[in-house]
């Protein structure tokens, strides 16, 4: 190729590492952990990082959904499930898993991971988002407790937090390192919750600086966490790990076309304002590819032919992909009228 050749090349488009094979894991153990909370471990190994979650299926009939490890790397696999209103496979899970089970598995996923180095940490879990906690804290309590971390463990009631004993052993093993606060909905003494702005502003005013501020939990508390944090601690690092999956939202009021350009075909949905491009495919029995549905995995990528499709900046796109066109629509909406197709 001469020199205004490759002064001219066509820029080869974004790519994605191949998506991780599908496991197949058989339960070894199911331990009831609350009334609604199991966990449950497996004969399966995988390289993951402290933070990080699979996508798994009990069945084929049932969907893909997202959990996190509740144990550091290195340690016997195990996941921690909590049961969730209407939700398939958690009820699946919670109620029917057995030991000797199959299950399907592919991973592992997410950027829910500690930076190699800070100075001190604060971490805000709400419910089940204390798990993947629990794998940073053994980590943590592996590596001999290297730096000050304080935990704040919101929880509806106290029949229903999860795995407090192991938290406590960790405090125990911490020599001073690990600092955790329960706060409870019906609490009858000390910090109690909701996790309302105050209660969180005044939780904070008591923590020292951190460097790195990392929370889980149902998205309402994510908020109020967020904007209290960054009110007392101006510039810290965040980390965030959704809790639920946002393809929930159904949106309102206009409605735009997305058309879907796959298997040399053209097929046209609407999507209203504020919806999901995913939830609006679904609806109208298109089949897109979805992984995690939080914008996490990147399974669900598309390449955007025309309009734009908005997603969050914490979405898993890099720059690169952004610049080059691409989306994912299980958090993605469409701002005006779109030409979408799958993305390789």
């Amino acid at each position: 190729m001469g020199f205004l050749g490759s002064l001219f090349k066509k820029k080869a488009p974004a790519t994605r590492p191949a998506p991780p094979q599908v496991l197949s894991w058989r339960v070894t153990t199911v331990t009831r952990e609350t009334p609604s909370t199991i966990s449950f471990e497996v004969d399966g190994t995988l390289d993951f990082k402290a933070g990080q979650f699979v996508l798994l299926r009990p069945t084929a009939a049932l969907p893909w959904r997202a959990y996190s490890f509740s144990r550091a790397p290195g340690l016997p696999l195990r996941l921690t499930v909590k049961k969730v209103k209407d939700g398939q496979v958690s009820t699946h899970l919670t109620e029917k898993l057995a030991v000797g089970d199959l299950l399907e598995v592919k991973g592992p996923y997410g950027h829910f991971v500690l930076p190699s180095s800070f100075t001190r940490a604060l971490f805000i879990a709400g419910g089940s988002g204390v798990t993947p906690f629990l794998s940073m804290l053994q980590e943590q309590q592996k590596a001999g407790w290297p730096t000050p971390i304080s935990l704040l463990d919101f929880n509806r009631t106290g029949v229903e937090q999860i795995l407090k004993a192991e938290l406590d052993a960790l405090i125990a093993s911490s020599g001073g390192k690990l600092e955790i606060v329960h706060v409870l909905d019906d609490a009858q003494a000390g910090p109690k919750g909701p996790p309302s702005k105050d209660v969180l502003g005044a939780l904070l005013a008591g923590q020292a600086q951190p460097d790195v501020v990392a929370m889980c939990g149902p998205q309402p508390m994510m908020d109020l966490a967020r904007e209290a944090v960054h009110a007392r601690f101006p510039g810290v690092t965040v980390l965030e790990e959704k809790f639920t999956m946002s393809h929930e939202e159904s949106g309102s009021g206009a409605t735009v076309t997305v058309e879907l350009v796959q298997d040399g075909k053209s097929k046209p949905f609407p999507v209203k304002d504020g919806e999901h491009v995913l939830a609006a495919a679904r609806k109208a029995g298109l089949n897109l590819s979805a992984g995690c549905e939080m914008g996490a995995c990147g399974v669900c990528r598309v390449k955007v032919l025309s309009g734009e499709i908005h997603i969050p900046d914490d979405a898993c796109l890099s720059d690169g992909e952004k610049a080059d066109g691409y989306a994912l629509v299980c958090v993605g909406t469409a701002k005006g009228n779109c030409r979408i197709e799958p993305a390789p």
